[in-house]
């Protein structure tokens, strides 16, 4: 049994749907649209042996030009359903942020605000730990359920189990992230609506906007701000060309569409070298590059 050729799609252009507008093209991607299609694909054991990667919304994975040669998984269908129970939500992986965070304010269910501002998925948030403005989504979440590629089963950790960390999620090897249940806080529609508008301005006013961007580019390190570190390390040729950082937040870009991925990844190192040259610091990536 095999999955319809409906299902796969050959060098899938990332570029075309990445934030950044750049990037290389996945060589097999996959549609998923239920745990029976998950199923099928991983009995196979040539799909177990290639190099696998979960594509979510590309809001801050850039492929390089090369382009990945293995297995890109896209999950759709069920997995980009919320279903709200007694005592927690269950939402797909595929769910975008914005999204969540707007059916929240609908059900009158607060906590989910800060989601409205963030461009990625649910199963990227678990992945990374996403946050901002002082909160993290592993401080909502119950529970992660998830694929095992190599059992060909589906299990479920507790948070309590999980070592989740400054933009590190659930990134246990050979998975697929599948669900998160998360806790139900209710609140008031009123209250809620307010502090998404205000997170929405506080993006506005300190963000660039309407560009090819990635949302961050690194890591803060501890008890230090990554755009101050690379201001005051850099010089004005950084802002200019087709490749740039943006002068309203110097950790974002600014770059024109079709640019070359592996260009970027490169003015990434400059950018670093000058950090570490300057302050002894070495930023770590947010922005995932895939090879």
């Amino acid at each position: 049994m095999t999955l319809e050729n409906k299902n796969l799609i050959t060098n899938y252009p990332s570029a075309k749907y990445s934030w950044l507008k750049s990037g290389g093209k996945i060589s097999y991607l996959y549609k998923i649209y239920n745990q029976i299609d998950l199923s099928i694909l991983f009995s196979r054991n040539d799909v177990k042996k290639k190099s696998l990667f979960v594509v979510g919304n590309l809001s801050n994975t850039l492929i390089k030009d090369e382009g990945f040669k293995g297995i890109g998984i896209k999950l759709q269908g069920d997995f980009t359903n919320i279903q709200i129970n007694t005592d927690h939500m269950l939402v797909g992986a595929a769910v975008l942020d914005n999204f969540f965070s707007k059916f929240c304010y609908q059900k009158g269910i607060s906590g989910y605000e800060f989601l409205y501002t963030i461009p990625g998925s649910i199963g990227g948030n678990i992945f990374m730990n996403a946050g901002c403005y002082n909160q993290e989504i592993k401080d909502k979440l119950i529970s992660v359920i998830y694929f095992d590629i190599n059992d060909n089963k589906i299990y479920e950790k507790n948070i309590r189990e999980l070592e989740f960390d400054y933009r590190k999620g659930f990134q246990k090897n050979n998975t697929i992230i599948l669900y998160g249940k998360f806790h139900i806080f209710n609140g008031d529609k009123n209250n809620i609506k307010k502090l998404m508008q205000e997170y929405e301005n506080i993006r506005n006013q300190t963000q660039p906007l309407k560009v090819n961007c990635c949302g961050s580019i690194f890591k803060n390190p501890i008890n230090q701000s990554a755009w101050k570190l690379i201001q005051s390390s850099i010089d004005e040729s950084f802002y200019k060309g087709p490749i740039k950082l943006s002068k309203i937040h110097s950790n974002f870009f600014e770059n024109d569409p079709n640019i070359s991925a592996n260009s970027i990844d490169l003015f990434i190192s400059k950018i670093q070298k000058r950090v570490k040259d300057k302050h002894k610091i070495i930023l770590q990536k947010e922005l995932r590059i895939i090879d």
